[in-house]
């Protein structure tokens, strides 16, 4: 009975054994090809060993007392900074992109021992979402995510004016338009269709020199073009990263029949892209 009883344990632990050492060969597998996407991602992101994170900023409008209403048509006290509902639903897919299942089951100890030990990129590193600030200035020192148009993001507004995009939005008389900032093709206008339900969106990328980070523009005419233009990063940036290395880059997108479509913002036709010199 007794070496029955021993028997019995001996084939758990090695069951227990077989399994660890079968997870384990699994995790050293898996592992060359998590670190080579994560590699890309984060290069294409401008995360750096000294400078990994991301912050992505939101755009804000500032509320007077008196100014808002209820949904019974009430006017409201309520003041103060307030984000487009819409633009809450890019949080999300741009969190996940930093997410990896191998990674993010693995034990806290291992993942550090990793990190330090293998390569700084298996460090855990989630992107940071923000109102943007009422004073432009006030912006952290990460990588940046602009979401929205310079008109309602003041960090939109900052890097518009500081680094020179390749595209801008303007205000061409009563109408708002996508113009061509710089090249060859300077002072080219891409605008709506006329009678067509269309948005329009910038998606771009460009560096902020003064502080060796990179920033993103994903700002539509509307909110559609701005929801379109951040889902349409983290479905392609893989495709970006493999074409523009780490060159500067603009594309402009149009969104169709916005007003009956719910999926509008899933389906980006892209209109023009553009390639500035090499990112030092």
């Amino acid at each position: 009975m007794f070496g029955l009883g021993q028997d019995i344990l001996s084939n758990v632990i090695a069951t227990i054994i077989f399994l660890i050492l079968g997870w384990l060969l699994s995790i050293l597998i898996r592992l060359p090809f998590v670190y080579s996407k994560r590699k890309r991602l984060l290069q294409f992101f401008g995360s750096t060993k000294e400078n990994p994170n991301l912050t992505a900023y939101l755009s804000t409008v500032f509320v007077q007392s008196g100014g808002s209403f209820d949904f019974r048509g009430v006017s409201r006290t309520f003041s103060g900074p307030a984000i487009p509902s819409a633009e809450l639903s890019t949080i999300k897919p741009v969190a996940m992109l930093f997410t990896d299942p191998l990674l993010d089951g693995l034990p806290i100890a291992i993942r550090k021992w990793l990190s330090s030990k293998v390569h700084w990129s298996f460090q855990a590193i989630s992107p940071e979402f923000k109102a943007s600030p009422k004073n432009r200035n006030q912006v952290d020192q990460s990588n940046i995510i602009a979401v929205g148009s310079q008109y309602y993001n003041s960090i939109a507004d900052l890097f518009t004016e500081t680094c020179n995009p390749i595209l801008i939005m303007v205000q061409d008389g009563s109408r708002m338009v996508i113009r061509v900032n710089q090249g060859s093709r300077e002072g080219e206008i891409f605008e709506q269709r006329s009678g067509q339900p269309d948005d329009l969106a910038i998606v771009e990328k460009i560096q902020d020199r003064t502080n060796n980070r990179m920033v993103f523009f994903a700002a539509g005419l509307g909110v559609i073009g701005t929801i379109g233009a951040v889902n349409y990063i983290v479905r392609n940036w893989e495709n970006l990263a493999e074409e523009f290395n780490t060159n500067a880059f603009a594309i402009c997108l149009r969104f169709q029949d916005i007003l009956s479509d719910p999926y509008a913002y899933k389906k980006p036709i892209e209109l023009s892209r553009f390639k500035i010199s090499k990112l030092p």
